[in-house]
Parts: C-alpha cells; sequence; structure tokens
C-alpha cells in the first residue's frame, strides 16, 4: 500500500537529504506526482537506483529532474564545438540545449577535464552576460553564442597557451580558408601549417620555430625545406 502523504513526504525529504546533491521536492496535487529536482550532480538514474534501494515504497513512481548550471552548459556546448574528425571541421558545430542535455545524460557531475575548457567555459559564460547586460544566461543563449561566434576568439581573450600547430592555425587559418579553427578549434594539418610558413616571407622567429616542430610528421622530402627554415633563423 502507497504511504499516507505526509507520511511519504517526510521519508522523501529524509532521503533528499541524504542525496550527495541538493535536491529539491516539488509535488503536483493535481496528479500526485513527486519530483526531485537538483543541479548537475548525479545521473537521474544514480538518483532513481539510490531512492529505490534506501526507500523502495517511497520512491514508487517518483520522478527525477537534473537540470544543468550556466557552466556546465557552456562546457557541453565547448566540448560539443570541439572537432572530432576532419569532416567535421569543415561544418559550424551543431548546439543547442538538447544536445547538451544528451552529452551529459550519463555523465556524474560533469565538470571540466581541463584548464582550457574551464576558461572557455567561463568565458562563454561572461560573454553571454555581458551581451545581454545582466548576470544570467539562458541555455539556449549560451549553446547559441558558442554555435554562432565559434571558439577561437574566447581562445585568444583568456590567454590559453597554444600548440605549435595551433600557434600556426590561429595565425594563418583566416588566409587559408580554415574556418573550422575559428568556430572548433580545429588546426590546419601539419603539412598546410608547415607550407603556410614557408611561403610566407615576413614568418617570424616564433611560427619558424613552430614549423620546424612539425617536421618529424612530414614527409621526408621536406627535410631540405625544413633545412631552409633553420637557415632563416641564423
Amino acid at each position: 500500500m502507497t504511504a499516507a502523504l505526509p507520511d511519504r513526504e517526510a521519508r522523501l525529504r529524509r532521503l533528499a537529504a541524504a542525496c550527495s546533491a541538493p535536491v529539491e521536492i516539488e509535488h503536483d496535487p493535481g496528479t500526485g506526482a513527486w519530483t526531485y529536482t537538483w543541479t548537475d550532480g548525479p545521473t537521474a538514474e544514480q538518483m532513481r537506483r539510490d531512492a529505490e534501494a534506501a526507500e523502495p515504497e517511497a520512491a514508487r513512481g517518483l520522478r527525477y529532474l537534473r537540470r544543468y548550471s550556466e557552466s556546465v552548459v557552456a562546457l557541453g556546448a565547448v566540448r560539443l564545438a570541439v572537432a572530432t574528425s576532419a569532416e567535421d571541421a569543415l561544418q559550424r558545430p551543431e548546439i543547442s540545449p538538447a544536445t547538451v542535455e544528451a552529452l551529459w545524460w550519463d555523465v556524474p557531475h560533469p565538470g571540466p577535464a581541463t584548464e582550457r575548457e574551464r576558461s572557455l567555459a567561463y568565458a562563454v559564460v561572461y560573454e553571454v552576460h555581458d551581451a545581454h547586460h545582466r548576470n544570467q544566461a539562458t541555455a539556449r543563449e549560451i549553446c547559441e553564442s558558442v554555435a554562432r561566434y565559434g571558439l577561437a576568439p574566447l581562445l585568444h581573450r583568456v590567454g590559453a597557451p597554444l600548440a605549435p600547430i595551433e600557434t600556426l592555425t590561429a595565425h594563418y587559418a583566416p588566409t587559408h580558408a580554415h574556418p573550422g579553427w575559428h568556430f572548433r578549434l580545429a588546426p590546419m594539418s601539419a603539412t598546410a601549417a608547415f607550407e603556410a610558413v614557408r611561403h610566407d616571407p615576413r614568418a617570424t622567429r616564433e611560427r619558424i620555430e613552430a614549423a620546424l616542430t612539425l617536421l618529424p610528421e612530414l614527409p621526408d622530402m621536406y627535410a631540405a625545406a625544413g633545412e631552409h627554415l633553420r637557415a632563416r633563423l641564423r
């Protein structure tokens, strides 16, 4: 038999208090449904398993709704934007609240894997706040900002360290028809980046040195070109 309303509410509140994330409890008098709502934290499946194990009767029919903070939405948008293949790099990323939710669906306690991710997510939220002149942002606003304006400007703004191939891509991508860097931080190929420096009479020392680090990835036929670049450093 289902527990009486006051008793069930008390049991659900005790259960919520024991959760690893702050949980709000909502009751719909019309349907009699109870809902647990929390932000980030465990997955809905984890919450369901834990609740049914601890209070199987009180948890019967309980609904679970995980919301996402601005920072976690921004982090998801950043991850979705980053290219995973050469084909992806040629297309603008498809980012929406639904795709972010799908990304995090099975991920407990989502958070940045690197300092670069952390910085980019923070920059995304800051940009949306600034653009709308308020200290809050909807998931749709965050996703649309990343999809529309890309990640490269934000990466430059936060001053994140760049790998040699990224240093070259950041400089040459606009003139080499490589939009993948602007939107997805997809670098140019080692060959394209090396050739860009090789044929740039104004290449700085930093760019020449970056190009030389790419030689191990290039065919042996580039050995002579590498020597010519080294000579430009002398």
